[in-house]
């Protein structure tokens, strides 16, 4: 992830709403938070020129890091050419094939991205994510760890997933600042709920935000 002279040539009037991270010790807390090992797979999603995804590498974990801009993806096609445990997939976020493998999330994403990646990762029954390490915008990470969440949606996620702020990420933290405080969230798959429990709270939450507009599942 460039510099903000770098950022600033690239995306000259940011049309999609993209804030690089260059903090390195926002870097260094989402590793820690994320703790991984070896044999856990990753995919970073928006990994820009690969700040974070030089630093995701050197755990040894295997990443996935997915970004649309072809320039951007050049750059990191030349900068990870030689790390056996980065593979670089040019595409969409919202698009992308997902593992069906277990896997991790630790991705700084376009603010404009955050619902329908939230969805695709979150929503479907057979989702593989196993835990998430997400920057997001401030606004967005407070609704999603609300203790009453707003809609079914919302509801949802968190029966499955605990979702928690780590901390409030400054603007000076990216390039360039965006206008509003962003959120390190955190996201782990809760253990031990069966899928007749699933099922049954599905029925509650349903009944209790009715109406509401029923989730299309995979």
């Amino acid at each position: 992830m460039p510099s903000r002279r770098t950022s600033a040539r690239t995306f000259p009037d940011n049309p999609s709403g993209i804030h690089l991270l260059k903090d390195p010790a926002v870097v260094r807390r989402m590793i820690r938070s994320a703790q991984l090992d070896p044999q856990d797979l990753v995919v970073e999603f928006g990994a820009g020129t690969g700040k974070l995804t030089s630093q995701l590498s050197g755990t040894g974990a295997r990443i996935i890091a997915v970004e649309r801009h072809p320039d951007l993806v050049a750059r990191l096609e030349r900068r990870f050419s030689e790390a056996e445990n980065v593979r670089i997939v040019a595409g969409d976020a919202r698009s992308v094939p997902l593992p069906r493998r277990p896997y991790a999330v630790v991705a700084n994403i376009p603010y404009s991205i955050s619902t329908s990646l939230f969805r695709r990762i979150l929503t479907p029954d057979q989702t593989a994510l196993q835990e998430a390490d997400i920057l997001v915008e401030w606004g967005f990470a407070k609704r999603v760890t609300a203790e009453q969440p707003r809609n079914f949606e919302i509801a949802w996620w968190q029966l499955r997933f605990e979702l928690s702020i780590v901390g409030r990420v400054r603007p000076h933290s990216f390039a360039p600042p965006p206008s509003v405080d962003t959120a390190h969230l955190r996201i782990r798959r809760r253990s031990g709920v069966s899928a007749g429990l699933l099922q049954q709270q599905e029925r509650r939450l349903r009944q209790l935000y009715r109406p509401s507009r029923r989730l299309r599942r995979r």
